[in-house]
């Protein structure tokens, strides 16, 4: 069960950063002007990175999560 407890506090934590990243370009795009464009590239490219790493995360979760059910199954 302590298991279960970890998986979802790692689907919570990549749900608040999901969250993060939706205010990131919210005030990207409410900031953005021609003369900063080089800026928000650089803001755009940041938030790629971290999307990635989400998936990771998310990712692996998923994994851990999956193996979890599978060894249970086993055990039933």
């Amino acid at each position: 069960m302590e298991e279960l407890y970890s998986i979802m506090r790692d689907f919570l934590e990549v749900e608040y950063n999901q969250e993060s990243i939706v205010c990131l370009l919210k005030a990207a795009e409410a900031t953005y002007t021609a003369e900063n464009q080089v800026e928000t590239k650089l803001l755009a490219n940041g938030v790629k990175v971290y999307i990635k790493g989400l998936q990771k995360d998310l990712k692996a979760a998923i994994n851990r999560m999956d193996s979890y059910i599978a060894e249970n199954a086993r055990k039933q």
